[in-house]
């Protein structure tokens, strides 16, 4: 028995698929374990390289351009070589074919002077038949062809435009992503130093309670500050994984992948808040002071929206196609049909000009144009719709820039006295001549005033973004030039 047992060899397809699963964890975990450090600018260009809906909306705008050629040669002829095989039974062929019947004839009798001459009439049907031909075909009016050029090109306008807008909402979707994860870094850290805080404050209450120098209810309202200080740290933990997991999404990174941004505001946009902080409330006004085709050009959203009416436009004029005749041009040059595929001397030729004019189609057509005029009248009331509502969204982001910067001072002020009554409550704490319930307070008071420092500076940015994005201007905060 020991022989045998030493004797036995390991088989090898046992061992492989544990070498393959190893493999495949290791390399699953270093690609999970690497961090990627990712700057603003960096996270706008990968962004532009590789966000889905910015890839879909290039290839829109490229079938745009390539419906426009194609619209455009509908205007040239058609030009097509055609040969033709063709085969009949027996009892068909002998029907079609009449010159079997005058092959062996000397003639045909005449009642005054005898017989006509002989005369041989040439084969035209044949059992087996070849016929080769070339067509021609041009359109020379064809409402719908000449109103689908235009048609074509209105959108190749629109497709352009919505691939401006797509460009800029992800920039603006990107550069809120980013700001979001720095807001959501600065809170949590804020909110784990208090946790900290708390957590010490808590055990010294409970040392305090054991010594008999504290009630249980003392000692329980700091477990009570504790517990919620590790609720509200958690709760800010998770934000902070939904806006990397946003962020992710938008500059289409896997999931599985660490990112790092920077710990602070990247300085173009400080120096862009801190210039918009400095402007009179009238400049500040002056951005909303712009008419209704001002504003639709300077948003390309809203340009796509004003080209989408003219596809619209362009829709219901093709119906008067249908009213308007039509004038093609056709010509035809071939060979005479035989039972050989080569060619012969003969080639027939034939020119033909049609016109065809529709006279009544049971109010069909007159239908159809009143449903495209009432989709082109539509999208023009959305058009007048989305223009409002920007111009609605554009006065109250205005209007909340001019109320932040009050706000940011006020929060300032109220930082700075809250840090100094929390050092001066916890010297008379230390004196014993304030209770724990006014310590809590003073520290909440304190972690609230720079939690709302913190908010009104990110809610600043914020906004300013969001008016460079309703604007037009949102390539301010890109550092690439050239984009």
């Amino acid at each position: 028995m020991k022989g045998n047992n030493d004797g036995r060899k390991r088989n090898p397809y046992t061992v492989f698929p544990f070498f393959v699963f190893f493999l495949f964890w290791i390399t699953t975990r270093a690609q999970s374990t690497d961090t990627l450090f990712i700057t603003l600018n960096d996270a706008i260009q990968r962004a532009l390289s590789h966000n889905n809906q910015l890839i879909a909306s290039h290839y829109a705008s490229e079938k745009a351009d390539w419906d426009k050629v194609q619209a455009l040669t509908r205007l040239l002829p058609v030009v097509s070589f055609n040969t033709r095989y063709t085969w009949i039974d027996d009892e068909t062929f002998a029907l079609r074919d009449f010159s079997r019947y005058f092959e062996d004839s000397d003639g045909f009798p005449q009642p005054d002077s005898g017989f006509f001459p002989s005369f041989k009439i040439p084969q035209t049907v044949f059992q087996n038949s070849f016929y080769t031909f070339f067509d021609v075909n041009l359109n020379l009016f064809n409402w719908q062809i000449i109103n689908g050029i235009s048609l074509a090109g209105a959108i190749q306008e629109m497709t352009h435009k919505q691939q401006e807008s797509v460009r800029n909402m992800t920039l603006f979707n990107v550069i809120r992503a980013y700001l979001n994860i720095l807001y959501s870094k600065e809170v949590l850290s804020l909110q784990e130093e208090y946790l900290k805080l708390s957590n010490m404050n808590y055990e010294k209450a409970l040392r305090m309670h054991k010594a008999g120098r504290y009630s249980k209810i003392e000692a329980l309202r700091w477990k009570v500050d504790y517990q919620q200080q590790k609720s509200i740290v958690e709760n800010s933990r998770s934000n902070l994984r939904s806006a990397n997991v946003l962020l992710k999404r938008l500059l289409d990174i896997k999931m599985l992948q660490h990112v790092k941004t920077e710990e602070q505001i990247p300085q173009r946009l400080l120096e862009e808040a801190e210039r918009v902080r400095q402007l009179p409330i009238e400049a500040i006004l002056k951005f909303i002071e712009l008419d209704d085709d001002q504003l639709t050009k300077v948003n390309a959203a809203l340009s796509a929206a004003e080209k989408n009416t003219e596809v619209s436009r362009y829709d219901y004029r093709s119906t008067y196609g249908q009213f308007m005749p039509n004038l093609t041009l056709s010509y035809s040059y071939g060979w005479r049909e035989n039972n050989t595929p080569a060619l012969d001397d003969y080639s027939p030729q034939m020119f033909m000009v049609n016109l065809n004019f529709p006279l009544f189609s049971s109010f069909r057509d007159y239908a159809a144009l009143k449903s495209k005029y009432n989709a082109y009248q539509k999208s023009r009331e959305l058009l007048r719709d989305q223009i409002q509502n920007t111009r609605l969204v554009l006065t109250e982001t205005i209007n909340k820039i001019i109320n932040l910067r009050t706000q940011i001072e006020l929060s300032q002020a109220n930082v700075e006295y809250n840090e100094h009554n929390y050092r001066v409550v916890e010297k008379q704490k230390e004196k014993g001549l304030v209770s724990n319930i006014d310590f809590i307070d003073a520290k909440l008071n304190l972690q609230n005033a720079r939690l709302e420092a913190v908010k009104n500076n990110y809610d600043f940015l914020a906004a300013i973004i969001e008016v460079y994005y309703l604007l037009g201007k949102i390539d301010t905060f890109v550092e690439d030039d050239r984009l």
